[in-house]
């Protein structure tokens, strides 16, 4: 005890007799650590590299996209970006089977937390002697050497001497994008939803070929069997914003090439197995077919806002789409040649599709069962229902007609839609306002494909199309299950086109049926008054001239026998 203590030297002593840099931060280092100056251990080593593992595994599992902002910072600065874009092209390429081309450097975006890949080329078509070129030019553009990679060129070589033998019935595209900014998540990547979380597409421009793509009229295709299959590792996007995107669009048969174009869509969830049905269901979509605007938006009313959706507890988003003008040619080529829509020969269309989607099944947690019934609660309160309340309606997407407009008959089909309707599985209820403007309607030549039914009222129906050119306002439902979306990318694979087709046909047969039934009304009930004056006029004759009395008989009984074959006749 009465020995002197002995001082441990503190850091501040170690930096202060240390007379360089890399002694002092070996200091520095060695005391953060281990909190002195020995020599490290097997446990402090295995420590330190555990601690350096677990770290960077949980920055990039939670921060993908800045771990590899700064390898992207890192090439970029040591001019690699080629190499790095060259390799995540081969990639792209080899997994999704489209060229990807690269022609810039993948730049980190830090304010945003994104990486942007600037100058994307994207096309898909078989492999020629023109697109070698094309590809050669991109490549070149993006800095690669095509001496670098002379067994890249040769291999297209073989490729484009195949080209003739290849099948090319599938839709082709060449695509030059602006940029593309995403980002990224390992947790995702790990799940089986892909890489990307979200992205942001600006400043597309291309053409999309189909005229190779072939149609035979006597084997018709199923749509249900064109409908994609999901893998494990497909892209699941928590979100997806398209600004500036411009096609130009040709279809087979020598359909004249027209645009289509978007100027700004908002699509919260986009997944590669559900992908028309997300984009039905996107926030707003605002844009152009054909110089025609269409718009996708959720409806609105004067009376009613978000908190009043609960009101319509059985779905969980409503949304609108309008198009006016698009010519009916654009029918024509997506529908069968038996239904009404290819009897016009030219004209314009306005339609309004109000869409209805059902509740997420995952999503279905007592908190929704507490929301129904507060809803319930609110709708009992009220003294008027919502159907009744002009306050609460939606506003209409186009103007109210004078008439009600045509539909279809309360038939066994339309009984079936609504028991589907009502039935527990999930669905997708579309309301279609379709109004057709300045048509002009024909009987096609060869009628021999049309059925029986179709054959009997394609004149009726024909006549009374031309007959009210101006406006042939029509209004129908369609009832789908959701499983028809499962793997639809397009509305055709849905099977969409052709029941609006068959509701436009049954709503327009109907209504010729029903007004030749009131114009035979009203024929026979004129034919029975006119029976009826003679038979009187015949009986004052008689009382004033007995003598022609046999005449006026013979008359009478003639007359009677051909106003009743007539009669029949006509029936």
């Amino acid at each position: 005890m009465s020995l002197p203590q002995l001082h441990r030297p503190t850091q501040e002593d170690f930096l202060r007799v240390a007379d360089g840099f890399w002694q002092r931060l070996r200091i520095r280092f060695k005391w953060f650590t281990i909190k002195s100056f020995r020599k490290f251990n097997a446990d402090d080593i295995s420590g330190i590299a555990t601690w350096i593992l677990m770290s960077q595994t949980i920055w990039i599992l939670v921060g993908t996209t800045t771990f590899l902002s700064v390898i992207f910072a890192i090439v970029n600065s040591l001019r690699l970006q080629h190499f790095v874009a060259r390799g995540i092209s081969d990639y792209l390429t080899s997994e999704t089977g489209i060229t990807i081309i690269f022609e810039s450097a993948i730049v980190p975006k830090w304010k945003d937390s994104r990486i942007s890949f600037k100058n994307v080329y994207v096309s898909r078509r078989p492999m020629t002697t023109p697109r070698q070129k094309l590809i050669n030019a991109h490549m070149a553009a993006a800095g690669i050497g095509i001496q670098e990679y002379q067994d890249f060129g040769e291999y297209e070589e073989d490729e484009a001497h195949v080209a003739s033998e290849q099948d090319t019935n599938y839709s082709m595209f060449d695509l030059n994008i602006d940029s593309v900014d995403v980002t990224l998540s390992l947790w995702r990547w790990l799940d089986g939803r892909g890489l990307v979380e979200d992205a942001v597409v600006k400043g597309v421009r291309g053409v999309l070929d189909r005229r190779s793509v072939l149609y035979d009229p006597e084997h018709p295709l199923d749509p249900a069997s064109f409908r994609h299959e999901s893998h494990v590792g497909d892209f699941e996007l928590d979100s997806l914003q398209l600004e500036d995107v411009l096609i130009t669009v040709y279809q087979p048969g020598g359909f004249r090439p027209y645009t289509a174009s978007i100027f700004r869509a908002d699509i919260r969830t986009f997944r590669k197995r559900w992908m028309f049905y997300d984009f039905l269901s996107a926030e707003n979509i605002v844009g152009q077919f054909d110089n025609c605007l269409f718009s996708l938006h959720k409806p609105q009313s004067i009376g009613r806002t978000t908190g009043s959706e609960l009101h319509d507890g059985d779905w969980a988003r409503m949304s609108r789409i309008r198009i006016d003008g698009v010519s009916i040619d654009h029918l024509q080529a997506s529908t069968s040649m038996e239904g009404p829509v290819s009897w016009i020969t030219s004209g314009k269309l306005d339609a309004v599709l109000d869409i209805k989607f059902p509740k997420d099944p995952d999503d279905a947690l007592a908190l929704n069962v507490i929301l129904e019934e507060i809803a319930d609660a609110i709708s009992n309160t009220l003294s008027t229902s919502p159907a009744l309340d002009p306050l609460r309606q939606r506003i209409p997407g186009q103007r109210e007609l004078a008439k009600p407009p045509l539909s279809a008959p309360d038939t066994e089909e339309f009984t079936a839609s609504v028991n589907l309707e009502q039935s527990k599985e999930p669905k997708v209820v579309i309301e279609l306002d379709l109004r057709f403007r300045d048509v002009k309607a024909a009987v096609p030549i060869f009628t021999s494909d049309l059925s029986y039914v179709n054959n009997a009222l394609i004149r009726p129906i024909v006549a009374f199309m031309n007959a009210n050119r101006t406006l042939v306002p029509i209004h129908c439902r369609v009832v789908k299950v959701l499983n028809d979306f499962d793997g639809a990318w397009t509305m055709w694979e849905t099977g969409l086109l052709d029941e609006i087709s068959l509701k436009m046909y049954d709503a327009l047969a109907f209504h010729v049926t029903q007004a030749n039934i009131n114009r035979r009304i009203k024929t026979v009930s004129v034919w029975s008054l006119q029976m009826t004056a003679s038979a009187v006029l015949s009986a004052l004759r008689n009382l004033v001239d007995p003598v022609s009395i046999r005449v006026r008989e013979t008359y009478l009984k003639a007359l009677e026998e051909r106003e009743r074959y007539w009669f029949n006749v006509e029936l």
